[in-house]
């Protein structure tokens, strides 16, 4: 019996500011969350909110500092995670808009420069292979 693919090849983000500015992001590490969020007393208040945080491979360029900086734009896109020898991602994370929460880089004296930075956002209108969730 195979045993099931789990390995992760790597996680890809997919980020657009708009129609026309979009640019893709290696990360090292990515997780989401889903919440129920109402007041106990008004169910008719029920909404599902969907954290996501991560840590980049890499210095953060122009765009991403635009998205740390919550600067105008619809912020959407797509994370993708890829098993090991497979062509389609296992999993896929749609959202059509986004804020961030925080970003944040750390520095070490006398030790090699980890380029990694973590971010936190907020994720709207998200769908994960096909199912929407908020």
């Amino acid at each position: 019996m195979m045993s099931p693919n789990t390995v992760i090849d790597r996680i890809e983000l997919l980020l657009n500011k708009d129609e026309h500015t979009q640019h893709q992001y290696l990360l090292q590490q990515f997780d989401y969350s889903i919440s129920a969020a109402y007041p106990i007393a008004d169910e008719s208040e029920k909404r599902i909110d969907v954290h996501a945080s991560g840590c980049n491979r890499e210095e953060p360029d122009e765009l991403f500092l635009e998205w740390i900086a919550n600067h105008p734009g619809t912020w959407s896109g797509v994370v993708h995670i890829f098993f090991k020898n497979e062509k389609a991602p296992g999993l896929s994370i749609h959202f059509k808009q986004s804020i961030l929460n925080s970003y944040s880089q750390s520095f070490t004296e006398n030790s090699g420069y980890q380029q990694n930075g973590y971010f936190a956002a907020q994720l709207k209108e998200v769908t994960i292979n096909q199912l929407q969730m908020n």
